[in-house]
């Protein structure tokens, strides 16, 4: 199960707990179950926002996401979350993000923003959003 992690530049919110209490029962729901469950739980270290708190404080965006992601798994702990697998950082990561891109970009299925940000071309994708959800994609 792979589920999408905090942005850890500042304290997690109820709003942001809403989403890993969410993933805990469906964790919790399984295991029940009977399944086994492999958790991975991603960590977003690098960002627009965290680069701008870390000159904002004049800290490390080594030293900014330490902080915020020991206080993520603190408050999981108080919440009686049961922790994932792992937590991999997205800086442990980037080689991989990029390559991905290219290779998305390679077979038409990425496109770069004037400003410089990539995104996935989903009207390139047969059948995107179709198997789901059912989307109707012409609207």
């Amino acid at each position: 199960m792979y589920t999408c992690g905090p942005t850890v530049y500042d304290s997690a919110h109820v709003g942001n707990f809403r989403a890993f209490l969410t993933y805990d029962v469906l964790k919790r729901t399984l295991l029940y179950l009977g399944y086994n469950v492999d958790h991975i739980c991603n960590l977003t270290d690098v960002d627009d926002k965290i680069i701008n708190k870390c000159n904002a404080e004049s800290i490390s965006l080594q030293e900014l996401t330490d902080k915020y992601t020991n206080a993520f798994f603190d408050d999981l702990e108080a919440l009686n979350i049961i922790k994932a697998r792992a937590y991999p950082r997205a800086t442990e990561h980037i080689d991989e993000m990029a390559k991905l891109i290219l290779d998305l970009e390679q077979n038409g299925l990425a496109y770069q923003s004037d400003e410089g940000s990539w995104y996935f071309s989903v009207s390139k994708k047969e059948g995107y959003g179709t198997n789901l959800v059912q989307l109707d994609p012409d609207h």
